[in-house]
């Protein structure tokens, strides 16, 4: 048993230092991106002396890290019973007040990747508790006591982790790096842990899922002969992917009659070329069967084949996928179409149409720009091998290849060709993912999930920027539309004390368009219509206003001699606080004390001049510009109905343009989109937009939430299940 122990520890050694080599190589690229993307120099500095402090203390780290665990997996195997079982965050009750807030916004960081991975693991970890228990001669061993147990990985790292004393922001950071590059990989060691026991006999009967986690690239790379997964005569691969092997028959059963109904009717529209041997099958059963390892041989030459040769057309891979089949009947050797020498099995064939009918429902869906479509069918010879290989590719929507193909078309929607081709751009990215597949995929389906992760986390960071460029830009129109709001209604006030007051004189009419006007405006922004300080600037114009009046009772008179000085000491005091210029402050002043003499007189004061009918400064809109007439129809509804969210293409200058909806006034009528990056693409009205669905110069990108394969396959089968209907009468 000890031999076994140890050549669990050297698997362990291996492995860890792959994980944490693979961590802290994408550490710096995330605090670079981060820093790069700040709002504000303090987080640059702040990601960037974290960046410098993690490089220089990495080693010791790594090293920690590894001591400690590898030690504390030997002291398990000494006195295996006597551990006692960390507390949980559950556990903790009334003991977490006593917790200050950082320590608590840690704890919980570890404690959701520690119960994430336990999930994700739970069949592998059940396995290596049983197996454990038995070598170290207990009953029964928790997954919080497991020594290679997420709990313990995670614990172990926040120890080594507390050599830097970083700021909590960044050090969460390092948490989730770690949950995608540690914890994300470690169910590899796990499998593997388990493989060795299995093999020598411990416990041999658990059964072990048929799919295995994802191995680590720097794991791969430091293994020369990685293992492949088997394929079996009928091209069945290993890997499952989870999928419940009911629904897989079932969704192959019904495609199966579907097409087989739909051959039976004459239907020309599948795939404009079949294989020798695959059309009525009862006429061919007398020849030989190719095997599906052939298949998959033959596919993997014409895969090749395709990376050499890259499409960069929409019709060039349409031209590709009338090609394919030709080109893999000359490969697998079955002879002309009259001449059949060799024949598919009827699930092969079927594999075949429908991948055929999958891939022209994706170059036909407008969601995706023609551009993206040419990369994206390249992928069709591989994601027929991997559907020859591994049946759950239909029924399973997380199956790797699936979830890799939705994501790639996801991000390719919102693409617009600005000329960037780069390897940094998203073509870039996309056409680097597709690449990757044509070159490598031979038939590990694990590859899917490694190109997943590397363009996931790409995605990933370009949305966190995107959030937050979207995110001003609509600060910056809501606070527009706020300050349009204020002025039309500050001006609309002064104008009504305007039309009351005809005859005020001129004094009184420059006081409140040149100072008075931005005193209110500034109170009704601050603190809004309801406010104590514009009631305050309101009643200041009414006091004003009754100031310049002809006093003709000596009471009047005697009580404007006592409302001046405290009449002046608002004006001043608001004027002040908008910083208003002193100098014509005190001409306003002046001419307004002449108003007031006048007034104490009981004389009329001068009118203000024609010109100044209205009290509001040069270029303040008081109601909003008039639209072009609307016609009540469809388009307008469409364009009413559009929600927060929804992505919009229309023709802009003879080009299409795409943009999501981030914004739509609650006051106005307008809409700001923005491009995939968060930035302001177009802004227009209900209207505008309406004119260009009426003109066939906009439309909606529908269904954007549905992924591309699940959109594809309900499409596939309401097509089919619409040729199975009898004809309409000519």
């Amino acid at each position: 048993m000890q031999q076994l122990v140890a050549a669990c520890r050297a698997e362990i050694a291996e492995t860890l230092p792959r994980l944490t080599q693979e961590l802290f190589e994408h550490i710096d690229d995330e605090l670079y991106q981060l820093a790069d993307k700040s709002s504000s120099d303090v987080l640059q500095t702040r990601y960037f002396d974290a960046m410098r402090e993690l490089r220089k203390l990495r080693t010791t780290i790594e090293q920690n890290f590894l001591r400690a665990h590898l030690s504390s997996f030997e002291n398990f195997w000494t006195q295996p019973g006597s551990v006692e079982e960390p507390r949980t965050l559950d556990d903790a009750g009334d003991e977490l007040t006593l917790v200050d807030e950082e320590e608590l916004e840690e704890n919980l960081a570890v404690s959701g990747m520690v119960s994430k991975a336990e999930n994700r693991y739970h069949r592998e970890l059940f396995a290596l508790n049983m197996r454990f228990a038995q070598i170290a001669g207990i009953p029964d061993l928790t997954t919080k006591l497991n020594p290679v147990g997420p709990s313990a990985l995670a614990e172990g790292f926040r120890t080594a982790l507390r050599l830097w004393e970083g700021d909590l922001s960044v050090r969460l950071v390092v948490f989730k790096l770690f949950d995608r590059y540690v914890m994300g990989y470690v169910g590899g060691l796990y499998d593997d842990l388990n493989d060795k026991l299995m093999e020598a006999g411990i416990l041999p009967k658990i059964v072990q899922r048929a799919r295995r986690n994802p191995i680590a690239p720097s794991v791969q790379r430091a293994r020369e002969n990685a293992p492949v997964e088997h394929v079996g005569d009928e091209g069945q691969a290993d890997y499952h992917g989870g999928a419940d092997t009911t629904q897989e028959q079932q969704i192959l059963n019904m495609l199966g009659q579907l097409l087989s109904m739909r051959r039976g009717h004459g239907a020309n529209n599948l795939s404009s070329v079949r294989l020798p041997g695959g059309g009525d099958a009862a006429h061919h059963q007398h020849l030989p069967p190719v095997a599906s390892n052939d298949l998959v041989d033959a596919l993997s030459h014409l895969q090749h084949e395709v990376s050499v040769e890259a499409p960069v057309s929409l019709t060039e891979i349409q031209q590709l996928q009338a090609e394919m089949l030709v080109s893999l009947g000359r490969e697998l050797e079955m002879g002309s179409r009259e001449v059949p020498v060799k024949r598919l099995n009827s699930v092969d064939q079927d594999v075949i149409d429908v991948i055929g009918m999958l891939f022209d429902f994706i170059l036909d869906d407008s969601n995706v720009p023609d551009t993206m479509k040419a990369l994206l069918g390249r992928l069709q010879i591989p994601m027929l091998k991997v559907a020859v290989m591994d049946r759950s590719f239909f029924a399973n929507k997380q199956h790797p290849a699936r979830r890799l193909l939705n994501t790639l078309a996801r991000a390719a929607m919102g693409w617009v060709d600005d000329g960037d081709r780069s390897a940094k751009s998203l073509f870039g990215r996309i056409e680097a993912a597709v690449n990757r597949i044509l070159s490598d995929f031979s038939d590990d389906v694990n590859l899917f999930v490694q190109v997943y992760d590397e363009f996931s986390n790409f995605i990933e960071r370009e949305a966190r920027g995107a959030e937050v460029a979207e995110e001003r830009i609509n600060q910056v129109t809501r606070g527009q539309e706020q300050l349009l709001i204020a002025r039309r209604r500050v001006a609309e006030v002064l104008n009504e004390f305007r039309t009351e007051q005809p005859d005020l004189p001129m004094a009184v009419v420059n006081i409140l368009r040149e100072g008075w006007h931005d005193v209110m405006l500034l109170a009704y922004l601050r603190e809004g219509e309801d406010s104590a300080a514009w009631k305050h600037a309101y009643d200041a114009v009414n006091e004003l206003i009754w100031s310049v009046q002809p006093k003709a009772e000596p009471t009047e008179r005697q009580r404007l001699l006592k409302a001046i000085p405290e009449l002046l000491k608002k004006l001043r005091d608001g004027l002040n606080n908008i910083s208003f210029d002193q100098h014509r402050a005190g001409q306003l002043f002046k001419e307004l004390q002449a108003c007031h003499i006048a007034a104490l007189r009981g004389e009329n004061n001068e009118p203000a001049a024609e010109d100044a009918d209205e009290v509001v400064p040069e270029g303040v809109v008081l109601a909003s510009e008039p639209e072009p007439e609307m016609v009540e129809d469809e388009f307008l509804d469409k364009a009413k109905n559009l929600a927060v969210g929804q992505w919009l293409e229309w023709e802009s200058d003879g080009n299409w343009v795409r943009g999501k909806l981030s914004w739509r006034s609650e006051v106005s009528s307008n809409c700001i989109f923005v491009n995939r990056k968060g930035m302001k693409s177009a802004e227009m009205t209900i209207n505008d937009i309406a004119v260009l669905f009426r003109n066939e110069q906009a439309r909606l990108l529908e269904d954007i939430n549905t992924p591309l394969m699940d959109r594809a396959l309900n499409a596939m089968l309401n097509a089919l299940g619409d040729d199975d209907k009898p004809a309409e009468p000519a």
